[in-house]
């Protein structure tokens, strides 16, 4: 049996409207492989390059170029979507300040609570010990003490105002 012949394959029509730069690119291309690909076959070879091409770009802002055409399109509102990423990161730097604020005061609130707590029961023991030793007194002292510097809390809320 006789090996079968791939079928050809038809050059592909070029697109009447193509950007600029993917002219660039068909020159260039053409430039480069010259003296490479015979004359025949170099238009077809220099399409299916270019078909391949394949362009990523990331950041807050559309590419310069997408932003020109958003321009030509609606005038005035390249300055808009750069004006919107803009604002968005301020709020974002904003936000993140805010974050930050928070967990440092949670943290000094989370100190200032272990410091109270540290010196209640300090308070608490001592009225005990005198308490143990038959001196009720000095026991009724220390958990009046402990008792009033804990009222504070309660009444006023975690920021001591109001």
């Amino acid at each position: 049996m006789a090996p079968k012949k791939a079928a050809p394959v038809p050059a592909r029509k070029e697109t009447p409207s193509l950007p600029s730069d993917v002219e660039d690119l068909k020159a260039e291309i053409d430039r480069q492989i010259g003296s490479l690909v015979n004359q025949s076959n170099r238009g077809e070879i220099v399409t299916r390059m270019v078909s391949v091409v394949q362009e990523r770009f990331s950041g807050p802002i559309a590419h310069p170029r997408h932003l020109r055409a958003y321009d030509d399109i609606v005038p005035g509102s390249a300055e808009r979507i750069i004006r919107m990423a803009e604002k968005a990161q301020d709020h974002n730097a904003g936000m993140d300040t805010k974050i930050v604020d928070g967990q440092i005061d949670d943290q000094k609130r989370g100190m200032r609570f272990g410091l109270f707590a540290l010196v209640l029961v300090l308070v608490l023991c001592l009225a005990a010990g005198f308490g143990y030793m038959d001196k009720p007194i000095m026991a009724g002292m220390f958990l009046s003490t402990a008792v009033l510097g804990a009222i504070p809390v309660f009444v006023f809320g975690r920021n001591g105002k109001n």
